[in-house]
């Protein structure tokens, strides 16, 4: 029995040939692209063209209607009743309307909010502030104060759209060039084409930050923050680094994504009309003003592209319930439904597409938590933005959950990099055992010992790799072989349910635990004839234990199943090192 004991110490299981890793570093999205998934929360919206959180506490999501309407997901539903209805100011269609809304970061004690529209009039683009109500979930649609309202009769395109508050407190505004062709973009008297920046916590109805960087040009407005942009429908901060990200749209041949560090002090020329992304026009005589800028990103498109033709940005992903997104910078095109990943990388920034969906990207959003959301502008739908590490384990797998909490430990980097797969269904076997016996006894950060790697006799061709892990395992007293004479490690030997009960409980308690004894009646096909008879304890426990579930219920007796030779795949050893060593599922 002892023999056997030993036997089953060293039957653990790796999820790929020694590569077992710290969770994605981050530079690594080229390496390990995330595979996104899509739930539905909202459904029924009418042309949704932005989601945003009040920052309050209160979890509710605010997803503004290009006709006029501000709605409130409150986590389960859509409130029937409108948090906002301007409809009958607004200029709906093209790229007008209702374009979106920033709640002041005091908000939670003031109540102010605001909102970027087409006026009905004329087209003007207008920024106001509104408050809400007595009823945190209505506003008062009668509380309007305008901040700022910018001509803009000439195109029913390029009206910009964003609002954000920055993390300096000023409220930033991205306007397009009118549709044009680029000529308000360079032209310093305009604040067409221009990301702004104000201060609205002074008089009113607004004041200029005193470190704007052309207050002191009088051929540039003041509000200007940046310039050379031709529609930077969608920005945003990122609420770690504090660094701005502006997505701009393109004409004819590229799309862009611009980063400004935190640190900044504005004054970044973007390039429009004397670049379209990384590309110069061939007359760069206009662009005079501030410091020419390149996107960090860029894709091309042109009249029948599988790109796409309009980028709608979004954020770089900071919530918590995703470990393969941490600090990915999700964007979309409006025209095909791609999803882009975008991330730095050496000095640089890489970009992975991660989906191709049919939804007419319109927006991304941020809850309070950091968890992202995407708008279907056609559909009419917002869905919460999910990602899975592995290729082969989507998001409705039984054991997804495990196994993307093994990954986030470090205790897997899975059976296949290119692309990133953990191969669920595998059976385990002893080669792959000892990294995992090590790194849940010994800490995931243990590395095997060096050579020479001397201890058994077997053949190790085929399993190089798990030699210096099967030695460690020998010295470190968790094996004594698969046989004694002569002393070998059986490598390929596979992994049935009850040998890994004893992993499970060794792993649980350490190597020294022995199991209380069993009932014996605990299983309706674990007779004591059994060959596996010996480790009822072990079997037992581990099921009360909650480190493996039954195999199935007998019809007869109604009593639990263990299939006590049943071989153990990747995913339930996934299931079992995770409730072993008490792992926090995503």
């Amino acid at each position: 029995m002892n023999q056997k004991i030993l036997f089953v110490l060293i039957v653990l299981f790796s999820f790929g040939a020694a590569h077992v890793v710290s969770a994605r570093p981050a530079s690594a999205l080229s390496d390990a692209p995330p595979s996104l998934g899509f739930s539905e929360i909202a459904s029924g919206l009418s042309s949704p063209v932005s989601i945003t959180n009040a920052g309050d506490a209160s979890g509710r999501l605010f997803i503004t209607l290009q006709g006029g309407q501000i709605v409130i997901y409150d986590g389960s539903q859509v409130s029937p009743t409108p948090f906002l209805n301007i409809a009958p100011l607004i200029r709906s269609g093209n790229e007008q309307g209702l374009l979106s809304v920033a709640f002041h970061p005091n908000y939670e004690s003031n109540g102010y909010f605001y909102v970027y529209y087409t006026r009905l009039s004329d087209a003007a683009l207008v920024i106001a502030r509104y408050e809400v109500s007595a009823d945190p979930n209505i506003a008062d649609a009668g509380s309007a104060s305008i901040l700022l309202t910018i001509p803009h009769a000439e195109a029913s395109n390029h009206n910009g759209g964003q609002l954000q508050f920055g993390p300096d407190g000023y409220l930033y505004i991205g306007t397009g060039d009118g549709g044009t062709g680029g000529a308000y973009s360079q032209d310093g008297s305009s604040l067409l084409g221009k990301m702004l920046r104000i201060n609205v916590n002074g008089a009113a109805p607004y004041t200029i930050p005193a470190d704007n960087p052309f207050v002191s040009d009088p051929a540039v407005a003041d509000e200007i923050w940046a310039l050379g942009l031709r529609n930077p429908w969608r920005f945003s901060f990122d609420s770690l680094t504090g660094d701005l990200i502006i997505a701009d749209v393109g004409q004819n041949a590229w799309e862009e994504v611009n980063v400004q560090p935190a640190s900044s002090t504005g004054g970044q020329n973007y390039g429009w009309p004397c670049y379209e992304g990384m590309h110069s026009s061939g007359d760069t005589s206009t662009c005079t003003i501030g410091t020419i800028t390149s996107p960090v990103v860029e894709y091309e498109h042109g009249a029948s592209d599988a790109n796409g033709c309009s980028i709608s940005g979004g954020y770089r992903y900071r919530g918590s319930e995703f470990q393969s997104l941490k600090g990915v910078y999700l964007y979309g095109d409006f025209c095909t439904g791609r999803i882009w990943g975008a991330e730095p990388s050496n000095g640089s920034w890489v970009a992975v597409e991660l989906a191709d969906t049919d939804y007419g990207v319109t927006t991304f959003g941020e809850d309070e938590n950091g968890e992202l959301y995407v708008a279907d502008f056609f559909g009419g739908v917002i869905y919460k933005v999910q990602a899975t590490t592995f290729t082969d384990v989507p998001l409705d797998h039984p054991l997804y959950a495990y196994i993307e909490a093994l990954y986030d430990a470090g205790y897997t980097a899975g059976c296949s990099s290119s692309p990133l797969m953990y191969c669920p269904d595998t059976i385990l076997d002893r080669a792959q055992s000892a990294v995992f016996m090590l790194r849940g006894q010994m800490g995931t950060g243990y590395t095997p010992p060096p050579a020479p790697w001397d201890t058994f006799t077997d053949d190790w061709t085929g399993f190089e790799w798990a030699q210096p892990w099967a030695e460690g395992m020998y010295q470190e007293g968790l094996t004594g072989g698969c046989q004694t004479s002569p002393l070998m490690y059986c490598p390929a030997t596979q992994l049935p349910r009850v040998e890994a009960s004893v992993f499970g409980l060794r792993m649980k308690y350490g190597v020294n635990y022995t199991p209380p004894a069993a009932m014996g009646t605990l299983f309706a096909d674990f007779p004591s004839t059994d060959p596996s008879y010996w480790a009822i304890d072990w079997a037992e426990q581990a099921y009360l234990d909650g480190l493996l579930p039954a195999c199935g219920t007998d019809t007869v007796s109604g009593k639990p199943m263990f299939c006590p030779n049943e071989l153990v795949d990747r995913g339930w050893g996934a299931f079992l090192i995770v409730n072993a060593k008490n792992l926090p599922l995503p």
